[in-house]
């Protein structure tokens, strides 16, 4: 949900030159997304349908600018791989600008309702504006 969102969101803002890859730390590659996760993106104007899962590499994290992590798991994984990566992992809710957060994670809705996957959305979708303000900054 989160890759489906944020190349909408830089195809909006005119950004056609960034390269935009999903990846888990512990993804089994070639997966579809979950029929919740094509509906709730669907909702929004975003087909995700197509898209397919892949683990991690170190030379995803070598070529990348800024890696966003979904919880602090995540991050770990990354810079054990790559420790000098530090400098541009970031867990992607940081950004958000929900006052009350009690956490920097955001929950895999893997397994749950379909109201859950709308949530975590709203939850991505606010971190990524949040991202996207601080990179004009």
């Amino acid at each position: 949900m989160a890759e489906g969102y944020l190349v909408k969101r830089f195809k909006d803002i005119g950004i056609d030159d960034a390269v935009i890859i999903s990846s888990g730390t512990g993804a089994i590659p070639g997966l579809k997304p979950t029929k919740e996760a094509i509906q709730v993106m669907k909702e929004q104007g975003i087909d995700v349908s197509g898209y397919i899962s892949s683990s991690l590499t170190k030379m995803h994290i070598e070529n990348a600018d800024a890696i966003l992590t979904m919880e602090p798991g995540h991050r770990d994984r990354v810079l054990e791989m790559i420790p000098e990566a530090k400098n541009k992992v970031y867990l992607l809710r940081e950004f958000s600008s929900e006052s009350n957060r009690k956490s920097n994670s955001i929950n895999d809705p893997i397994g749950r309702s379909l109201e859950f996957y709308r949530e975590v959305f709203e939850i991505i979708k606010d971190s990524i504006e949040g991202f996207l303000k601080w990179l004009k900054e």
